[in-house]
């Protein structure tokens, strides 16, 4: 698990977060410090920054810090340390563009990765595939993600209804039943209206899934299953979504995936037969027009 995800995710108390927010922020600096040093810098004490790295799981300060040098020290660029809200920087060449966003996406993605529980994917993927109706509710960045999902289940005959519009998902939301499957997308997993859909649909006899920032959240706590994305965005203050949207598309190309898997030869003689039907269709309009 990525580090940062790792000190985002714990439980920490109010001057345990002043290390915490030091560690986070100060990520190229804090491999030359001391124990004492950190705690000056975030006025708290030696034993405060210890009892941080002990409940992330290592001996002390300098175990610790053998983390971050290995995070700095790998060669692989999907590795490399980059800030997710600011990839690019006012001047970068378009080949640094490049890489910098490749390497960034690629790191969410093995993060979502490493974050994923194989057993709740497997069962997930089990009801989803067996579920007469598979809703989505999204909104905003995460409507791309839904349409697409829609798209791939569209061209298997699963049907999907992406639900982005408040009064759209609140319809939905309070009919659905035990022969629906809700996924719910949202980032901060507080979303007001993506919360309380995911009681409505709990209330009908709804299974819920999420796909949500890692940590302990509202939307994860309302659901009977959850996914998770690196929480490496600010809310507000970042140029794009680059990490997140590649941890979005990535889960929900899992659950297409897996139902495809479910009864693979049938699901791809439909969609041969349904695009083959398609061509014609395109065919023959072109033909009208000559």
């Amino acid at each position: 698990m990525d580090l940062q995800t790792k000190l985002a995710s714990e439980s920490f108390s109010g001057t345990e977060k002043a290390v915490v927010e030091y560690f986070i922020n100060h990520f190229d600096s804090v491999v030359d410090m001391t124990t004492l040093q950190v705690a000056k810098h975030t006025f708290t004490s030696n034993a405060t920054v210890v009892r941080v790295c002990q409940k992330l799981g290592y001996k002390g300060f300098n175990d610790f810090k053998l983390k971050y040098l290995t995070e700095q020290k790998s060669d692989s660029p999907s590795a490399e340390k980059l800030d997710a809200n600011f990839p690019i920087q006012s001047g970068d060449k378009v080949q640094k563009i490049a890489t910098n966003i490749a390497a960034l996406k690629e790191a969410a993605i093995e993060e979502t990765k490493s974050l994923l529980d194989y057993v709740h994917l497997q069962e997930a993927v089990a009801i989803l595939e067996s579920a007469e109706t598979i809703n989505v509710y999204c909104s905003h960045s995460t409507i791309a993600h839904a349409k697409e999902f829609q798209y791939h289940c569209m061209r298997i005959g699963k049907r999907v209804i992406v639900a982005s519009g408040p009064g759209e998902q609140d319809y939905y939301a309070s009919r659905s039943n035990e022969e629906n499957v809700a996924i719910l997308l949202s980032y901060t997993g507080e979303t007001r209206e993506t919360i309380g859909d995911a009681k409505l649909c709990r209330y009908g006899g709804t299974k819920t899934i999420s796909i949500t920032s890692f940590g302990q959240n509202s939307l994860s706590d309302a659901c009977d299953y959850n996914f998770f994305i690196p929480p490496w965005e600010k809310y507000y203050s970042k140029i794009g979504q680059f990490a997140s949207s590649a941890g979005f598309s990535y889960i929900l190309d899992l659950f297409y995936s897996g139902i495809f898997e479910k009864d693979y030869l049938a699901n791809y003689e439909y969609m041969l037969e349904h695009t083959g039907r398609l061509s014609m269709v395109q065919i023959n309009k072109k033909m009208s027009d000559i």
